[in-house]
Order: structure tokens, then sequence, then C-alpha cells
């Protein structure tokens, strides 16, 4: 039987008539003061069809639904609960017709992004399409659209904030000339969807609102059938959200809003406080209800939370209502939370790994434990700890990019090897990859001897290779036979099942093959991330005029921008412990709680984790309070985090993040918490040397070729070098085992502009000046004639050429001439069997020495902030350093990126300490190559086939 509700619940579940405020703290019993709520107004006599919940997910609006069915199952199946989205499509459903929205297609985030490519030539874009990548940028834009979209801004909102920019120098001009680009495109972007009949998910509101204010006699109808409003989570509610539930609200205002201001976590998804803060402001009759009695937590864990969340006074209800929200323990005091004090984050995570082992083994329930971590890299760190220890557990909501999964990358390259004979990098992945598993050693060999004799790397099995591969080559060649004929995803499906690769998987996955007696976990997660991407297809499939594999490929890059997530493993588990990120634990509880990392920089993070993109000018914004800012708002996950505790919450921190790394401080929360003595602190400095997090390595089964090793000593370009920094596994797919990379559009282009420049400076210091006809003549010659993403992009990029090729030519005809075109170099380093070679685009003249010059075509840097960054962090100008200083036995006074297309330059000096850091790059790249042991580096994108720069 229920427990009485007590005076604050039935204060809400009993109010009468008018706009109400319910303030309900963590684990008050909100989500049945509103099912109770709904029962008593029927109990009075308000029919259920006059009732409506509006919630934001389905699962929380399901859980409603089944509270009110275990009420009165007839209540159930007339009362309206649904989530803000559902209740829009249903409206525009039903009366869509009535304002010309008809036969309507709803895109998720890949289906828009085909959408919007299918209609790329149409926007015109410039700022946002360079050369380089022209449709590299759809994603922010669709995204800055969707924000736009939410803060209930219309383009001619946007058009006139663009013009009316100052324009003082180039930095404003350029800037005026984004901002006016960018309504330009969101107005040709509602232009074509309404056009189309299509809408995203934002526009399940957004168009709503605009029906609503463009009939109103639909809106009266809407306000006549739902007399009652009730919504659940106010805080977390979007300026677009706001609106929609004041147009329903109506005259009447028989309104009830349920939230907790010190809950509220969703900023960098677009939700305001200002919308539950203000909330009185919009509705002065509305009377305070507070919710305190908490049911979850012991005393001391809500002492703890309440001195935490007292620091974003004055911007919270308490202050602003005067009320009252100290939570009051339904439970007792409990026990005191602890703060556990480690030397490194490896040393706390073992700790954490090996307290949860021993709990385990004392009997604790492993379904009543979670780890919460503020940032998804630690929930990966706390995974990576708790496999090693044999600790049984989920991730939950791991918000990993679906195309940086190995199984869905090694599909892909499965598909580009069908649609592709000729690409010898996407056959090599699929030979070895799931799809065959055939030993890299033979294809290793196989692809040197392609490479030697000038072939591919298919006719070099055909011509030398062992059974199995000629088998799989018949097996790819049977694909190809039909990929024109089908769609992606029946092709997809085609190439996982006939290969045998998913039952493998799935045997795997479920502990069923060989002597696995349990779930291979990682299995599981790319099974996971397979049936993801399978849902991506068939979006894709449903948008698509072409559903084929290359119309699928040909839009690769734009879905691949999308960033699109899936939730990483299982869900919430009962029987195993759950690992998440502090977003994902919000509305969830567990007995013992361990928050990770409580360290400056990372809990509150540097800056604001989801600020991504580009941000809604504070001018255009409607709605937003001081309590919006970042550091309240990591505040308030931290809250949230701590109150999920019931029993015992334990919060960990390491003065380092690394053995010899820079140290920390801990989280100023921790402090306001506890003021460094009410909470148990136990400190660990004890070290701990096990490497948990190194990344991962491929032992080197192919020999290093003889065009890097010769006569034991490693001749290295810039580029090899640079690509071995940024990912050794990177350097050992594309170096050692050199296989062959197709050249881009973008690359040829930035040939042909290279070749321009080499042949003025040639000529020039042969004392002639070359007709700017041979110029021209030349570039046209090196321009590609394929890899465009369409005719449009061609004739742009062409266009572009002729005119950069005339700007440069006036300039180079006419510029100081360099002391040198062109600059080859050879040179030893000393101490290490290395010599690194390469060209210097020119070398000028410096007061204080030279300056070398390498040209770049990027289009994309357009202000001198950007260059310098690029040009701090430039390998190859140290690279460029470390030889001069080898062959003149000093330092080059500048090193510069100079960006031809743009007029930018970016100038940086490099200093003995750079070289030095360089060297020991150096020294670890030869330890890779006489080991075989290449580590997987943050950046690893070989797989995704980047455009070259």
């Amino acid at each position: 039987m229920a427990e009485a509700l007590n005076d604050a619940q039935k204060a809400a579940v009993e109010f009468g008539k008018g706009p109400a405020l319910v303030v309900a703290g963590a684990g008050t019993g909100k989500t049945r003061v509103i099912t109770e709520r709904i029962a008593q107004l029927i109990k009075n006599g308000v029919p259920a069809s006059n009732i409506l919940a509006l919630t934001f997910t389905e699962k929380a609006a399901g859980e409603m639904l089944d509270r009110v069915s275990n009420i009165s199952l007839s209540t159930a199946m007339d009362v309206k609960v649904a989530t803000f989205n559902g209740f829009g499509q249903e409206l525009l459903e039903q009366y869509g017709p009535e304002w010309g929205l008809s036969n309507l297609r709803l895109l998720g985030d890949v289906g828009e992004l085909v959408f919007v490519r299918d209609h790329f030539d149409e926007f015109e874009l410039d700022y946002f399409a360079p050369l380089s990548n022209p449709t590299g940028q759809l994603k922010t834009l669709t995204d800055y659209i969707s924000k736009l979209k939410q803060e209930l801004i219309l383009p001619e909102d946007y058009l006139q904030y663009a013009s009316t920019l100052p324009v003082a120098d180039e930095a404003d001009k350029l800037d005026k000339q984004k901002q006016q680009e960018i309504a330009k495109f969101y107005a040709k972007y509602l232009e074509i969807t309404r056009e189309h009949h299509v809408i995203t998910y934002d526009d399940q509101i957004f168009l709503t609102i605009q029906m609503l204010e463009a009939r109103p006699n639909i809106l009266r109808n809407i306000q006549e059938r739902y007399t009652y409003l009730l919504v659940d989570e106010l805080q977390d509610t979007n300026t677009m959200q706001s609106r929609l539930i004041d147009l329903l609200a109506g005259k009447q205002q028989n309104l009830m809003v349920v939230g907790d201001d010190d809950q509220a976590i969703y900023g960098w998804r677009g939700a305001t406080l200002a919308n539950i803060l203000d909330f009185k402001k919009r509705y002065p009759a509305a009377e305070d209800i507070t919710l305190i009695e908490n049911f979850r937590s012991s005393q001391n864990i809500l002492d703890a939370a309440y001195r935490l969340i007292q620091n974003n006074n004055p911007d919270r209800l308490e202050a602003m209502n005067k009320l009252d929200k100290r939570l009051v323990a339904h439970r007792g005091s409990g026990l005191d939370p602890t703060v556990r004090h480690f030397y490194t984050l490896a040393a706390e995570l073992t700790w954490i790994a090996e307290d949860i082992a021993a709990r385990i083994g004392n009997g604790a329930d492993p379904g009543q434990i979670a780890v919460l971590a503020r940032r998804n890299a630690i929930v990966q760190s706390v995974h990576a700890a708790l496999e090693l220890h044999g600790v049984d557990h989920v991730v939950i909501g791991m918000q990993d990019d679906l195309y940086k999964q190995p199984s869905v990358r090694q599909l892909i390259e499965a598909l580009t090897a069908v649609s592709d004979p000729g690409n010898n990098t996407a056959l090599f992945h699929t030979l070895v990859g799931p799809a065959f598993e055939l030993p890299q050693t033979e294809l290793s060999e196989l692809s040197a001897t392609a490479k030697r004799e000038r072939i591919t790397l298919a006719a070099a099995i055909q011509e030398h290779g062992s059974q199995p591969f000629k088998d799989a080559l018949a097996q790819i060649d049977s694909w190809r036979e039909h990929h024109a004929d089908v769609t992606v995803g029946k092709l997809a499906y085609g190439i996982i099942t006939d290969s045998g690769w998913k039952t493998r998987l799935y045997a795997r996955a479920s502990g069923n093959e060989g002597t696995h007696a349990e779930s291979d976990a990682d299995a599981t997660l790319q099974a996971q991330a397979l049936s993801e991407y399978f849902k991506t297809l068939k979006e894709f499939e449903r948008i698509a005029t072409v559903a084929t594999v290359r119309s699928y490929l040909d839009n690769l890059e734009t879905l691949q921008s999308s960033g699109e997530a899936f939730d990483g493993t299982l869900d919430i588990s009962d029987r195993s412990i759950n690992v998440m990120s502090v977003h994902k634990s919000k509305g969830l509880e567990w007995k013992t709680v361990y928050v990770v990392d409580c360290t400056e920089g990372s809990f509150p993070m540097a800056t604001h984790g989801g600020s991504r993109g580009l941000d809604v000018p504070a001018e255009l914004v409607k709605h937003r309070s001081g309590a919006d800012e970042r550091l309240p708002e990591e505040r308030r996950a931290m809250y949230v985090a701590v109150t999920r505790a019931r029993s015992e919450l334990i919060l960990t921190y390491g003065d380092k993040a690394k053995e010899g790394g820079q140290h920390r401080k801990p989280s100023r929360f921790l402090g306001e918490m506890f003021g460094g003595s009410t909470a148990e602190t136990i400190e660990h400095q004890d070290q701990v040397n096990l490497e948990l997090f190194a990344p991962s390595t491929v032992a080197g089964t192919a020999i290093t070729p003889s065009t890097i090793l010769k006569d034991g000593t490693y001749i290295l370009s810039a580029s090899q070098i640079a690509c071995y920094i940024k990912c050794p596994r990177d350097f050992y797919y594309k170096h050692i085992l050199s296989i062959p990379e197709p050249e881009g559009a973008a690359a040829s282009y930035g040939t042909a502009i290279h070749a321009a420049i080499q042949r003025i400076g040639e000529q020039r210091l042969k004392g002639v000046v070359p007709p700017y006809e041979e110029i021209e003549e030349l570039v046209k010659q090196k321009l590609p004639r394929r890899g465009f993403a369409s005719d449009a992009i061609k004739q742009r990029m062409y266009d572009q050429a002729l005119q950069s090729t005339k700007r440069i030519y006036d300039r180079f005809a006419s510029d100081p001439l360099p002391l040198e075109i062109e600059k080859p170099f050879n040179v030893a380093v000393p101490d290490m069997p290395v010599r690194i070679k390469g060209r210097m685009d020119a070398v000028y003249p410096h007061d204080k020495g030279v300056e070398i010059r390498d040209y770049k075509t990027s289009s994309a840097v357009r202000t001198p902030e950007q260059a310098k960054s690029k040009t701090n962090s430039s390998t190859q100008l140290t690279v460029y350093a470390l030889a001069w200083q080898l062959m003149h036995d000093e330092l080059p006074a500048s090193l510069a990126l100079d960006y031809v297309e743009t007029g930018q330059i970016g100038t940086v000096r490099r200093t003995d300490r750079a070289l030095e850091t360089l060297k020991n790059n150096l020294a670890k790249m030869v330890k890779s190559m006489e080991t075989g042991d290449y580590p997987l580096g943050s950046q690893h994108d070989y797989c995704s086939h980047p455009p070259v720069e």
C-alpha cells in the first residue's frame, strides 16, 4: 500500500484552478504528485479527455501513463500524456492541412543532412563552403538552424540583425558576410523544406507554434479541449517549449508546472532557467508549492548537496521567491560522504575498481552501485579499469561517434571496396577485417608486390595470393555484380551475412563462441553499433532520391559530420555496476555512488561541454538568465551527481592525470560541500604504476619498407613525422603497410596552385617573368577532373582556381623574391639513426636571419587568429626548423604558413625546447619501428579517409 501523501504533496495534488509552481527537490516524489493530481482532477469531475500532461521523453511519458493506469485504467485511456514533440506532431497532422501543411515527412539528423546536401547548390554558400571541403559545414549550419528555431528567431529577424552590423575593418566585413550568409541560408532552408513537405524534430514544435499563432481558431479549439495542463521538468524547457506552454494555457491558466531549478543541467542543449525562475513574472497569480521531504538519500548527503548549491544564489528560486529548499531526509542521517585523494588518476581508478570488487566479494548487490563522471573520456577510463579487474559492468549512454566505432568503419570499408574496384585501401581493410579475417602478414606482402609491380592489390592477389584470398575476392565480386541494383542497406546486410561476420559477432556477444563462457563486452558494443548504423542506412534510404551504395558513399562525408551518436552498450542494469556520465544519471538512484575525477578543469569542466559550433548572438536571444552561465550549471551537475546516492557517497580525485603530468587542483565543489572538514577525507599517496589507460598498440607484422629504412637509417619526411605524432597507428597503415590512398579533388587543386607559385618563382630567379597565359594553362592542366560533390562545386572550383591564379600571378610576379624556392633537404639527426628529408616551399630573407615559408591553399583560414593557431600547431614547420638548424647551425628567425587564397599569414618562432620535443618524438618513432608497436593515437582517422588539406 502506498505511503500517505505528505502535506506539501497533498497541497499540490488537491490544488484547484489557476497556475501553480511546484518546486520539487531531488527525490521528493514529483512524478507521484503529477499522477495523483490527474486522478484527483477526475475525481473532482474534470473529464479525463480535458487533461494534458507534457514531459520530455517517451520513457517518462510511458512511466507516467503506467502510474495513472495503476490508479485508474479508464483514466489512462482518455487522459493525454505526451512528449512536447509527440504532441506537436499530433497537432500538425490534425490541423496542418488547414495551414497548408500535409503529407509531412519527418527527418532525423541523417535524413536532414542528406536532404540539405541534395539541395546544396540552391543555398549558394561561399563563407561556409570552402573549396577544400565544400559540404563540410552543413552539420554546423543545420545545428545552428536548430538553435535559432529553439529561440524562435525567424530569418527576417536574423537578416535585420546581420544588416545592421558595423564594418570598421576587414574582420568586421568578414563577420558581416558570415552572418548575412547564415540569414540567407536559414530563409532558403525554410523555403525548401516547406516546398518538399519535410520537417525536423524542432519543427514539430516550431511549426506548431507558428500554426497556432496564425490560426487563432485552431488555438481556441485546443485550449477548449485541454482545460487542465501539467508540465514536468520545467527547468529543462527551451524558449520554444515555453512559448507552446503559454499558448496552451490560454486565459484559463489552469497550469501546474513541476520542476527544480537546482537540477537544470541541459543549458548546452538550449534549455534556459529563465522559464522556471521567471514563471511568476509571467503568471503573477501562481501559487508556490515546495516539496522538500526527500525519500531517497540520507540527511548527510542532502546537507552536503545543499551547502554546494547555495553557492548559486541569488539566481535560485529559494532566494528569489523566498522559499525553503533544504531537503529533509525521510530515512535519517546515514553515513558521512567520503572524499578520497590520490596521487594520479590511474591510482584513483585502480582503487575504485578494487573497492568495488571487494564490495561485490562481500555480498554487495552490483546493481546498486554506480560510477559517475563529468566527462565521457573519464567514463571510458573507468570502463578500462573495471575491465582490467574483471568487474562486470555496463556503460550507459556513452556518446561515442557512431562512425568511429570499429564495426561501422569496417563495414563502410567493405561497402567502399564493393563500390570501387580500384580502391586498394578499402580492399586491404576489408580482407583483414571481420568480414574475412585473413592474415595481415600475407596481405602486406601482396600489397608490397602490387606497389612494386604497379598493379592493383586485387590483381596481385589473383596472381600471387593463396586460395583464401582468392575466395574472398570472388565473394566481393559477387556483391559487386548487383551493387547498383539494390539499396545500400540490403547490400550492407548481405555483406555481414554472406561473409559470416554477423554470425561470428553475435556468437561472441552472446558467449556462444568457442571457449567464451561469458559474453564479450566489446562484441556486444560493436553489435549494437551496427544495429544503430543500419538505422541510419534505413533513414538514408527513406530520404535519398537514389539509395544505392554509390549515392550513399557520395553523401558519406556529410553524414559523418553529423556526429551520429548511440547509447553505448545496454540499458540501466539491475545486476551489474552502472558506469555513465553525470548527465545520463539524472532521475536515477543507487545505494552507493562514486563520483570520479573531481578536479578543476574536469568537474567543473574548463569549457562548456556542449558549446560547439556557432553561438546565437546575444542581441537575438529573448530569454536568458544569469543562472544559465557555465559555472552555475556545472555546480548543478555536481548537485545532481551527489543526490543520486541513497546511502553512500564517495568522491575521488587525483593530483595528476598521469605520471609526470601537471598538478591539478581538487574541484572547488569539494570545498563548497565540505569546507575541508565535514567529509571524511582519506589520503592515498601511494603511486600505482599500472598503465591502465595507455593507448592500445598493434604489433607490426610488416617489415619497414626500404623507402624508410635504408642501411640501418630511418629516412623520414615531414609529413610522415607529423602523421606519427598525430597517431602512430595511422603512420603504420599509411607508411609501413604503404597502402595507397586516392588523392582527393582538394589535394589536386592545391598541387595546381603550388605548381603555379613554383613556376613563377623559378622563372623570376632566372630573370624572366613568365606570361600569365603560361601560368593559367599550367593550372588548367593540373586541375582534377573528378572527385567533386556536384557539378556546381566543380565549376566553382575551376572558377576560383582561375581567379586565384590571377591573384597569385599578380602577387608573386612582383613580390620580393625568396632566397630559395623548393629548397630540398636531407640531413642526419645527431645521436639517432634518423635522417629527415623534404622540401621547403620558400626561404625568404629576414632581418634576423631567414624565414621559412610553407604555402597553403585552404580557403577556410580567413582570420589572423586562425592562421596563427594553425602555425603554432604545425609539426611540419618544426621539422623545417630542425632541418635548418642542422644544415646551418642556427634556428630560422621565423617560420610561416602562407594561406595564398585568403592572404592570411601566420608566423612563429621555434625554440630549442620545441626541437628537443621533436627529437623525443623521433626517438619514440624509431622505437615503434624497431619493436613493431604502433599505439592508437587520440586522433586516429585512417579508416575515415579524411580530406587532404
